[in-house]
């Protein structure tokens, strides 16, 4: 399945900002198999690529949600060990997150935000890729 996520995770997305209650939460538990299904980073990727930059504040929420999931299986040392490019998206992703107008948005960015704190290369990174008017 790990060849698909990206369009799965694309579609529920979708389904989340432009459906009723009842097909948003078939959608949402949806997405909560995948992230059970997929590796981890696999996930993070998806999402990362198609949620938390979407227009709809339930698609970012939703997408927060599932990508703090799959940010606590794989853990601070591992999604801070990863390519500069990778690091650097993953830290400005989260500094969007925990600043997003929605309040439950910005809650799971504050709980990623707080995954990372606990790695000691953090701070040093947080000050290399976001502006200091967004810190």
């Amino acid at each position: 399945m790990d060849q698909e996520v990206d369009e799965v995770a694309r579609v529920l997305l979708q389904k989340m900002g432009d459906s009723s209650e009842f097909i948003q939460k078939a959608a949402n538990q949806s997405l909560g198999t995948m992230v059970g299904s997929v590796t981890p980073a696999r996930a993070m990727t998806a999402f990362m690529a198609s949620g938390v930059q979407h227009r709809n504040v339930l698609v970012r929420k939703c997408a927060a949600e599932h990508l703090l999931t799959a940010m606590e299986q794989i853990g601070a040392e591992k999604l801070l060990s990863g390519t500069r490019d990778s690091t650097e998206l993953l830290v400005r992703t989260l500094v969007k997150l925990a600043q997003d107008s929605h309040q439950d948005t910005r809650c799971y960015g504050r709980k990623m935000m707080n995954i990372l704190m606990s790695h000691q290369k953090f701070e040093r990174y947080l000050k290399q890729c976001v502006p200091s008017r967004d810190l």
